[in-house]
């Protein structure tokens, strides 16, 4: 088994305006491969999307291991529902990852990559 680490990978959304941005970028802490900077886990891992400073557009959520994206009770559960597409994706700041929706694909940039332990696991 290949040693991961964790992080705390931010995407910001593309082809939308400056201002509503913050309002739609999603974080969510993730164990990325080291050798080939993929999401390897966990899942289901944790998330939000939107801007502390705006505390009307947090919604948390909860990436489920086939991508999809539960807000919780009355989200949608299969073909309705949201989905991130960052377990293959790239962990790499300027990667591409696509958010595909029930009626439309939004394409979002990683903008940010933070360690968050020292230790690997």
């Amino acid at each position: 088994m290949l040693a991961g680490e964790a992080v705390r990978v931010t995407l910001v959304p593309k082809d939308v305006e400056e201002v509503a941005i913050g309002a739609r970028q999603i974080i969510i802490d993730l164990i990325a491969d080291i050798e080939s900077r993929q999401a390897t886990g966990p899942f289901p891992a944790f998330g939000r999307i939107g801007d502390f400073k705006l505390p009307e557009t947090l919604i948390p959520f909860t990436l489920m291991g086939d991508g999809r994206i539960d807000r919780g009770v009355y989200a949608p559960s299969g073909v309705g529902a949201d989905k991130l597409m960052i377990r293959g994706a790239r962990i790499s700041v300027g990667e591409e990852v696509a958010l595909i929706g029930a009626d439309k694909t939004s394409v979002y940039g990683i903008s940010a990559v933070t360690r968050l332990l020292d230790g690997q696991g």
